[in-house]
């Protein structure tokens, strides 16, 4: 292996070409690829930001971004009924 050559093993290749395959549909032309080797399976990430999206794909992705916010958002603001057991437990 050459000195600056990093290498990652045994990556599920069915997993990473969706994942890479998805986020092209979205409107994402580049990546950075992060990785760390491990004993049993090495791990791989995927990295990308703004810049490395298509403006006009753009608008697609803000738009799925704020449906998962505001669902997330919609579980979050869930009405939690407290009994008095429940606040006497927080002091």
């Amino acid at each position: 292996m050459k000195k600056n050559e990093v290498r990652l093993h045994k990556i599920p290749l069915k997993v990473f070409l969706d994942t890479l395959l998805d986020l092209y549909h979205f409107g994402v032309e580049y990546i950075d690829i992060v990785g760390t080797p491990d004993a049993e399976q090495d791990v791989i990430g995927i990295m990308y930001n703004r810049d490395y999206m298509s403006e006009e794909m753009m608008s697609n992705f803000e738009e799925e971004l704020d449906d998962i916010l505001d669902n997330e958002e919609k579980e979050f603001k869930k009405d939690i009924k407290l009994s008095d057991d429940d606040l006497n437990q927080l002091t």
